[in-house]
């Protein structure tokens, strides 16, 4: 399979070359050009199977002769409208060079059978203007970094930045260890805690973020405290956690992170580790301007996670017990209960969540 597919042809493909070509996936912009209800995948003969039309869009060029830049629309004609208001990245005026050249795919018990009709008299595009931040160059602080095609224009191919990308997480030419040990090196201070066993973590923490968490005043508004919470789709594996607990900072009129934690799961354990270092990094920070160390310091508004709330409750303990606090263990717990507020978005979605398996649950 050819992804700049050109000319008039037909071709067979089995459900297996269709997998293996991400549903025969083109590098040409097109437009579904529709197709009708008639037909079905279950269908014995390819010409009674379900259609689709695609329809290509050509591309965007500028009227530099010079300039090699060609850009892919963007498959609405709003968005190409949009994309033609900018300039080319040699600063000439765009323009749009439609195409039409069609594609037809029949799909079928046994395949897809693919029909097209045309040939595409403007260049492959080497640019995208929307999409991998990697291809246009990554917005910082500091300004726009550096596109991957500076090293080499092949990388103006989003498919080979993301080809290059699965290479490089799939083998590493140095080991995890040493590079990490190299991290802390550089970045000293940075990782408060690691521990690479059965429960994973890794927690970091910047002096701005600690001073975040340990404010001299309270505000009127209701942003005070710190609010804890794990992001699940944040790492390449979907058991990993990112827990974060942030504050409210009225110097950036924001939220902002106070402690921010790899961890491999979610278990009570995972939380003990990221709060037990969250209260040892506040306490260090009152202790260095000589403010008290109490309970209120450590407020949190937390989900309806049971793991969360035994980890923030035994990591309470674990603290004050190291601090040769006098109240007994039970005193501790129910001190730590005291400080734990529910989150109302969480307490919402948990009630919509039963609302709707009403079925299942009496109300």
């Amino acid at each position: 399979w050819d992804p700049w597919p050109d000319g008039d042809f037909e071709k067979l493909f089995t459900w297996e070359e269709v997998l293996r070509t991400d549903n025969l996936s083109e590098h040409w912009a097109c437009q579904p050009g529709g197709g009708d209800k008639r037909g079905s995948e279950s269908a014995l003969a390819w010409s009674q199977g379900k259609k689709t039309r695609h329809v290509c869009l050509g591309v965007i060029t500028c009227d530099e002769p010079t300039c090699e830049v060609v850009t892919r629309p963007q498959t609405r004609r709003a968005g190409i409208m949009g994309q033609l208001n900018a300039s080319c990245l040699c600063g000439s005026q765009l323009k749009h060079i439609d195409c039409g050249v069609t594609s037809v795919l029949y799909s079928f018990k046994g395949g897809v059978y693919y029909i097209h009709k045309g040939i595409h008299h403007h260049p492959k595009q080497t640019h995208i203007l929307h999409l991998s931040p990697l291809i246009a160059g990554r917005n910082s602080l500091t300004g726009t970094h550096e596109s991957v095609a500076t090293i080499s224009t092949v990388l103006l191919n989003q498919d080979r930045v993301k080809a290059e990308l699965q290479a490089l997480r799939g083998k590493s030419t140095r080991n995890f260890i040493d590079d990490f040990a190299e991290f802390q090196k550089n970045h000293p201070g940075y990782v408060l805690y690691s521990q690479f066993e059965a429960v994973t973590v890794v927690v970091v923490q910047t002096q701005f973020m600690v001073s975040q968490l340990v404010t001299d005043f309270i505000e009127d508004e209701a942003v005070n405290g710190i609010v804890s919470d794990a992001a699940h789709g944040f790492w390449y594996s979907s058991k990993d956690l990112l827990i974060i607990s942030s504050t409210y900072s009225a110097l950036l009129a924001c939220w902002v992170p106070g402690l921010m934690t790899y961890a491999n799961g979610g278990s009570a354990e995972h939380y003990r580790l990221h709060f037990l270092v969250l209260f040892n990094s506040m306490a260090d920070e009152c202790e260095k301007h000589g403010r008290e160390v109490n309970d209120e310091l450590f407020g949190n508004v937390v989900d309806f996670s049971e793991a969360e709330r035994v980890g923030f409750t035994q990591a309470f303990i674990m603290f004050w017990t190291n601090r040769e606090d006098s109240r007994s263990q039970a005193e501790l717990e129910d001190a730590a209960g005291a400080l734990l507020k529910g989150c109302q978005q969480h307490y919402r979605s948990q009630v919509t969540c039963v609302k709707k398996i009403s079925g299942v649950i009496d109300p």
